[in-house]
């Protein structure tokens, strides 16, 4: 499931063709797509990416899968009382 959201967040900011971003393991933004699919991502999932500081011109889909996983896990998100103090 989080493959497929990955990939059609990437359709969509970009225009291209989900099939064919999947085939390459990736696909080429530019600047204004970079934060979309950043913005859209932590929005879908609830989670910080803290990608924002390392930019990149190519997203690869395996890599942002992967980053996602790890960052929406129970585990890596602040506990209500680390959050309140």
């Amino acid at each position: 499931m989080t493959r497929m959201l990955v990939l059609k967040c990437l359709s969509d900011e970009t225009g291209d063709d989900a099939a064919e971003i999947a085939a390459d393991d990736g696909v080429d933004v530019d600047g204004r797509e970079f934060v979309h699919v950043v913005n859209r991502l932590e929005s879908y999932f609830d989670c910080t990416l803290s990608m924002r500081a390392e930019p990149v011109d190519r997203f690869v889909l395996s890599e942002l899968v992967e980053r996602v996983t790890a960052s929406s896990a129970p585990s890596s998100r602040p506990s209500a009382e680390d959050r309140h103090g």
